[in-house]
């Protein structure tokens, strides 16, 4: 019989070198739950690149990685043997970074050093340099475990795991509610319409009435019936079904006002209606600015550089909540890469060309990411060449 339980994601971070490591780890997770999902509502989903990632171009592979997997992962195991792995645009390793990246979120990172023996032969000089300068970086930041055999790894994994479980983070973990929540009832685009408008409404009020002119519905400054019998009737019916549904709440003969559940499912509509995204530029060359407006609140993560066939270069982190309207200022040094970077269709005189910006961002809790296509051409202002983007659209993300 099935039941309903919270799902922390473990991420298991490494280089190559350290394959039955990540095995031991995985089935020691498997362990866990075998033994303890059922009475502690509570299952540990080990999640690796190789289970969990799929083919993606146009971005470095640690980057897809870390928005595939790491953002979401609750816990992170990182496990090293003689190898510090491949460097990335901004760590030593995707290992490391993934660690990091996890630490600084505020999240449990479980590390762990390999002292297991090996041919000599098999060790990389450079990688193992690498990988013994951050481990005595780590020294400095934390506890971390070494093993000397699987078996010892086995063991301790396993004790050191159930330590981490039983804390009261984990221990107070809200149980799922096994109550099956009712569907909202379907609603036309009239009705999601006019929830919309009047959840807008400084009064959250609808008027609607008859007049010499006929008859009218009006929330927020809009009339929305339009000038025939077969409008006004069907605003009519939409009036009558939101009252019924417990929407609205008819007040006197002409005033309807918004309930709570009103209020409540209009916010749900507006995070499930379209993203409308505007993007252009302004400001001078040597200050030019990326202007975003859209029809919600977003929060903006991350603005890559890229060539017209959206092969990464290089990025901007971001990371700020801005509302519904922005004006990102760019990095000038960033501009100057993607115009120096080998790019198929630039003009060989000026290096002038195609190119193109993916804006990502959060709204209403999910990620999007919109790609801008633009243009490089080279200003000079006073005696100092700058490169000037040029480009806008509008994007209507569903």
């Amino acid at each position: 019989m099935g039941f309903q339980a919270n799902v922390l994601k473990v991420m298991i971070a490494s280089p190559g070198d350290v394959a039955t490591e990540r095995d031991i780890v995985t089935e020691a997770l498997y362990r866990w739950n075998n033994a303890n999902a059922v009475s502690r509502r509570l299952i540990l989903q080990p999640v690796k690149w190789e289970t969990h990632s799929s083919p993606q171009m146009g971005t470095h592979p640690q980057t897809i990685l870390n928005e595939d997997l790491l953002i979401d992962a609750d816990i992170v195991v990182g496990i090293f043997g003689t190898r510090i792995g491949t460097s990335t645009a901004d760590y030593i390793s995707g290992s490391v970074e993934e660690i990091k990246r996890h630490v600084a979120a505020g999240k449990l990172a479980m590390l762990y050093f390999s002292h297991v023996p090996i041919d000599p032969n098999q060790i990389d000089p450079k990688q193992w340099e690498s990988l013994k300068i951050f481990k005595e970086e780590c020294k400095t930041g934390g506890l971390y475990a070494e093993y000397d055999s699987h078996d010892q790894l086995r063991t301790d994994f396993g004790h050191h795991l159930t330590i981490q479980l039983n804390k009261p983070k984990y221990l107070w973990l809200t149980k799922p509610d096994e109550t099956v929540e009712p569907h909202d009832p379907e609603l036309s685009d009239n009705e999601k319409r006019l929830l919309i408008s009047t959840a807008a409404d400084e009064n959250g009020q609808i008027l609607a009435g008859a007049t010499m002119g006929g008859f009218y519905v009006q929330a927020n400054g809009e009339n929305f019936v339009e000038d025939s019998p077969r409008s006004a009737a069907a605003w009519k019916r939409v009036l009558k079904r939101l009252t019924e549904l417990g929407y609205l709440d008819q007040v006197s003969e002409e005033v309807y006002e918004l309930t709570e559940e009103g209020f409540s499912r209009a916010d749900k509509e507006i995070a499930n209606a379209p993203l409308d995204l505007s993007l252009s530029f302004a400001g001078t060359p040597d200050k030019q600015i990326l202007s975003v407006e859209s029809s919600k609140v977003i929060t903006l993560k991350q603005l890559d550089f890229l060539t017209s066939s959206e092969a990464y270069i290089t990025r901007m982190e971001l990371d700020e909540e801005t509302g519904t309207t922005a004006s990102i200022l760019l990095d000038a040094n960033k501009i100057g890469e993607l115009f120096a970077a080998p790019r198929p269709d630039k003009s060989y005189s000026d290096h002038a060309g195609p190119a193109a910006l993916r804006l990502i961002l959060m709204t209403s809790g999910r990620r999007v990411e919109v790609v801008l296509p633009i243009m490089l051409q080279p200003k000079f202002v006073g005696n100092t060449q700058w490169i000037q983007l040029v480009g806008s659209k509008t994007f209507n993300v569903k």
